[in-house]
C-alpha cells in the first residue's frame, strides 16, 4: 500500500505517500489496493499452474464419484480383490481429509478468530487433518510403490497412479506454501 488515494471532493494529503517502484531483476511490479504486490510472471508459468490446478481437482473429484462403487464392489465377493483394497483406500483417506479441512473451517466461521486464533478443539482438529491429508497421500504413494504387479488390474493401477499424483502435487504446494501442519493458534 504505497500509493496514496486521492479522493475526488477533498484535496489530497498534504505529505506525499505515493513511493516510486523501479523494476529490479525479478520485474516489474504492481501495488493492488486489497490483493498485495503483484508480479510478472511468464505465460508457461501461469497456464502450467491452472492445468496443474484442473488436474488436482478433476482427479480429487474423480476420487469422490468412483469411491462409492468401490465400497460397493468390495462387499460382493467375486469381486473383492484384497491388492487393490490399500490402492483405493489411502487416496479415499486424503480427499476425505481434505474435506474436513474444508468443513472445519466453514463450521468455524462465525467465531473463526476465537476458534482458530488459540488451541481448541477446531484448531487443533485443522491441524490433524492437514497432517492427515499429507500422510494418507505419502501413503498412497507407498501402497502404489509396492503393489505386486500380477494381483492389480491394469486400470486400476493406472487409475491410481493419475491420482495420487494429483494429491503428491497438492501436498507438495500445500506444503510448500506451509498449509500442511498449519498450527493457527501459534
Amino acid at each position: 500500500m504505497q500509493f496514496r488515494h486521492v479522493p475526488k471532493k477533498d484535496p489530497a494529503e498534504p505529505v506525499a505517500t505515493a513511493a516510486l517502484l523501479t523494476p529490479n531483476d525479478e520485474g516489474r511490479f504492481i501495488q493492488a489496493e486489497m490483493m498485495g504486490t503483484i508480479k510478472h510472471i511468464p505465460a508457461w508459468l501461469a497456464l502450467l499452474e491452472i492445468v496443474l490446478t484442473a488436474f488436482v481437482l478433476l482427479s480429487i473429484l474423480s476420487i469422490l464419484l468412483y469411491a462409492p462403487f468401490w465400497i460397493l464392489g468390495g462387499l460382493i465377493k467375486k469381486r473383492r480383490r484384497p491388492a487393490e483394497r490399500a490402492m483405493r483406500t489411502w487416496p479415499l483417506l486424503s480427499v476425505l481429509s481434505l474435506i474436513a479441512i474444508i468443513v472445519i473451517f466453514i463450521l468455524c466461521g462465525d467465531d473463526l478468530i476465537s476458534r482458530m486464533g488459540n488451541l481448541t478443539a477446531w484448531s487443533a482438529a485443522f491441524f490433524l487433518a492437514t497432517i492427515a491429508f499429507a500422510v494418507a497421500a505419502v501413503a498412497s504413494a507407498i501402497v502404489l510403490r509396492r503393489a505386486p504387479a500380477d494381483g492389480i488390474r491394469k486400470g486400476v493401477r493406472c487409475y491410481s497412479t493419475v491420482v495420487t499424483t494429483a494429491l503428491l502435487i497438492a501436498t507438495a504446494y500445500l506444503a510448500y506454501w506451509g498449509f500442511i501442519g498449519l498450527r493457527t493458534w501459534a
